[in-house]
């Protein structure tokens, strides 16, 4: 799921805002919400604290009460992979914004051609939101892209020397370590023990003294270790 989380305090301006998310994510299969808010709030903060990927945020630079930018450095803290637009007509505080480091995606001018250049901008977005939710990597010469959601586990076979990725349709092997493919996993993934990484999204029960988990479509990973700290 994808989460928009628009900050915005001219309702007109809003409202264009979440029509054009709207009319984006029409045209694609992506589950999605969006949120709203016309100010900072305690409401606001604790969607910025969930700790999960897939949120593009559009921020109004000046508004009534905080601004745009402080908003940006609070998600900032701790959240370095979420989507942050400026859509503003204050583009004399860019330098503020360059000199902050807050890794701005892009600004959109709320007096030129506004919504078409917002829908291009989410459209980049997606794209890179979709990107990011795929694991790709190579097998011989053949080049493979799978989704994250549809892995079970990673498991390196220190016989073979490959790591299998099983995933709900299929099973792949790989001549690469499972330290390779740590960086290119989301935070739904856990590393349970030094050879097995699991999708915790995927794990319908597991047992630590019998040694197995059981994953949602109904497959086994038996005598695995699982460490007490991770389970």
């Amino acid at each position: 799921m994808i989460k928009f989380i628009v900050c915005e305090d001219n309702e007109m301006v809003l409202k264009k805002d979440i029509d054009t998310i709207n009319s984006i994510m029409f045209s694609n299969n992506i589950e999605y919400k969006i949120y709203s808010f016309k100010d900072y709030s305690k409401e606001l903060q604790d969607i910025i604290d969930i700790n999960e990927d897939n949120k593009i945020y559009i921020l109004d630079i000046e508004l009534e009460n905080s601004s745009g930018i402080d908003i940006a450095r609070k998600i900032r803290k701790n959240d370095w992979s979420s989507l942050i637009i400026f859509s503003t007509a204050h583009f004399e505080l860019f330098p503020q914004v360059f000199s902050d480091k807050l890794m701005i995606f892009d600004y959109i001018s709320k007096f030129d051609d506004h919504e078409n250049n917002l829908g291009n901008t989410l459209l980049k977005c997606i794209n890179i939101i979709n990107e990011n939710n795929n694991l790709n990597f190579k097998i011989n010469s053949d080049h493979y892209s799978i989704k994250l959601n549809s892995i079970l586990y990673l498991m390196y076979d220190k016989y073979t020397r490959k790591t299998i990725i099983k995933t709900l349709d299929n099973e792949y092997f790989v001549n690469s370590t499972l330290i390779s493919f740590k960086d290119k996993l989301n935070k739904e993934f856990i590393q349970i023990n030094r050879s097995v990484i699991v999708n915790k999204n995927r794990i319908k029960s597991y047992n630590v003294k019998d040694r197995y988990i059981e994953f949602n479509n109904g497959v086994l990973l038996e005598n695995v270790l699982i460490n007490k700290e991770t389970a």
